[in-house]
């Protein structure tokens, strides 16, 4: 076996064997390849002429004491070593994540992510062992002492999400963290880092193009605890002040204020460490779920209770976090606070029935939020080799608002879902997918986020990019575009099988697309529009016509 860690100096592309299997889903920035039991060689999609800050993270790396640097190279896919082709850097070589974190997943080796931890039911059918609440809770324990060791020595990673945290339950539950060259120290850039997209984890005080931060961090480690420890898909409300916990949630005051502190408005949010100590000090015997206890259904307008967003400072909160009368025996009292009214007791409502395809799709349907395909493109791309085929679904998308509010288009890649009767199998390792929710077990449905920065090629030899440019659209307004880098998103899936030799087109419903639809923050479906009304006809003239 090779020793390709090496000296500190860059490797030369040409000196690595001939690109093995990838691994994982393609990125936005690259595709890893295994270069053999030892290394992973990320290539990015196109080279870069800076690698500044990639030398930082690897020379960070080797100065750490041998301790810290051991806990980081059990946590972390960290660059090793940077590769070069022409004196351009084409990517880094890296360990390749523990067997521990890898799971055989219906006959195929996957790696086992965060999205199993949130959509349990989709976990269960892939054949894996959910775990119970204190197994989350030393989960989120392991995460917050990596984040508190990056952070005593002024490391920001920068990108917790779905996709970038892996777990196991063999032997202690710990994590591994993957996109590791996204990181970056305190008060240095990293223009080349690929942005959070995603909304539920991305801290809302950042504006468009701040880099993450340390308190964002800190952000990103509340989220993590509450969609891990309480099992929500939902997200926090900070205009309203609050978060929402199930009904069934276990009682644990110190962990309550941390995340009240941790998702709310105000900066400095609780530190990592905060939170490794709290956690430690979590009695597990104190958070194991009742034997008998009724599944939770998520419907979050009635289902769940409230936690005020507030600060936490030395150990105190500064405004009240009161769980509304969820919990067996006394309610504790609110902190106290300068303007702080008595927050109402609220008793958990009924569970609400659960629905079928057929009530579900009626029901979206009638939402606010009105979605009009107005050209759409579905076909099978044919490439030289058969193992770069994909399907694409490309389309033009207007939203109209008739809510009483703005609606935020900015994360449309998180709202704009395809409904799907099958699980969906995305290409995009950044897109997301999830089982709906509120559907009888035996008629699921499943949704499909669209991918970033997309692009086809016309007849004339002319590129086209598909790009999403909404921002906001006002209540009782439109947002539309005539041009397909205005309105369009794309939906990346692998090649349906098919006697073609040449491109075509693919009718959306033999994909297992039923339509799209408008998922709010809450994980709640506000529109829907059935294949059915989508304008066509599937072509590309038609797709690429104003």
């Amino acid at each position: 076996m090779t020793d390709w860690l090496g000296p500190a100096q860059p490797f030369e592309r040409s000196l690595l064997p001939p690109a093995g299997e990838s691994v994982g889903h393609p990125g936005a920035k690259g595709v890893v390849h295994v270069v053999d039991e030892s290394a992973y060689y990320k290539e990015y999609l196109e080279p870069i002429d800076d690698p500044g800050h990639l030398d930082e993270l690897i020379a960070w790396r080797r100065s750490l004491p041998a301790g810290d640097r051991a806990v980081l190279d059990a946590h972390c896919a960290w660059p090793l070593r940077r590769v070069t082709d022409g004196g351009r850097t084409t990517g880094f070589l890296m360990a390749p994540a523990p067997a521990d974190f890898w799971a055989d997943m219906l006959g195929e080796r996957h790696t086992v992510e965060l999205q199993h931890l949130v959509h349990t039911a989709a976990a269960r059918r892939l054949g894996l062992t959910v775990p119970d609440r204190t197994e989350r809770l030393r989960l989120v324990q392991d995460l917050a002492e990596l984040l508190a060791l990056l952070d005593s020595h002024g490391m920001i990673y920068g990108d917790v999400s779905e996709k970038n945290v892996l777990w196991t339950l063999r032997g202690t539950p710990r994590i591994y963290l993957i996109d590791c060259d996204n990181a970056r120290r305190a008060g240095s850039p990293n223009r080349n880092a690929a942005m959070a997209r995603n909304d539920a984890w991305r801290d809302p005080l950042l504006g468009p193009d701040d880099m993450p931060d340390a308190d964002s961090d800190r952000f990103a480690l509340a989220v993590f605890f509450y969609r891990v420890f309480y099992g929500v898909t939902v997200s926090v409300d900070q205009g309203n002040g609050t978060a929402l916990l199930p009904d069934d949630a276990p009682h644990l005051p110190t962990l309550e204020r941390l995340l009240g502190a941790g998702l709310g408005s105000v900066r400095p949010r609780p530190a990592a460490a905060q939170w490794a100590a709290a956690l430690r000090d979590a009695d597990p015997a104190g958070v194991a779920a009742p034997a008998a206890a009724a599944p939770v259904r998520r419907r979050p307008t009635k289902m769940f209770a409230s936690v005020a967003v507030g600060l936490v400072i030395a150990g105190a909160v500064a405004v009240p976090l009161v769980i509304q009368s969820i919990h067996a025996g006394p309610t504790p009292a609110p902190a106290p606070s300068a303007s702080s009214a008595p927050a109402p007791t609220v008793a958990p409502s009924p569970s609400p029935a659960l629905l079928d395809r057929k009530e579900a799709l009626a029901a979206w349907a009638a939402g606010p939020v009105k979605i009009r395909v107005d050209h759409y493109l579905s076909y099978l791309d044919r490439a030289e080799k058969r193992s770069d085929d994909y399907t694409w679904v490309h389309l033009r998308t207007s939203v109209t608002n008739k809510t009483s509010d703005p609606l935020d288009l900015t994360s449309a890649e998180q709202n704009l879902v395809l409904v799907m009767d099958t699980e969906p199998k995305l290409v995009d390792g950044d897109a997301t997918s999830f089982q709906m929710d509120g559907l009888v077990a035996t008629q699921p449905l499943f949704g499909a986020g669209f991918s970033d920065g997309c692009a086809i090629t016309s007849d004339d030899g002319t590129e086209h990019d598909i790009t999403w440019t909404g921002k906001s659209v006002a209540a009782g307004s439109t947002f539309t575009s005539k041009h397909v880098n205005g309105n369009g998103i794309t939906y990346w899936f692998p090649p349906i099988s098919s006697k073609a030799t040449d491109d075509v087109t693919v009718a959306p419903g033999k994909l297992h697309i039923l339509g799209i639809g408008w998922r709010d923050a809450y994980g709640e479906m506000q529109g829907f529009t059935p294949v059915s009304a989508w304008k066509g006809p599937n072509s590309q003239k038609a797709f690429l016509s104003p």
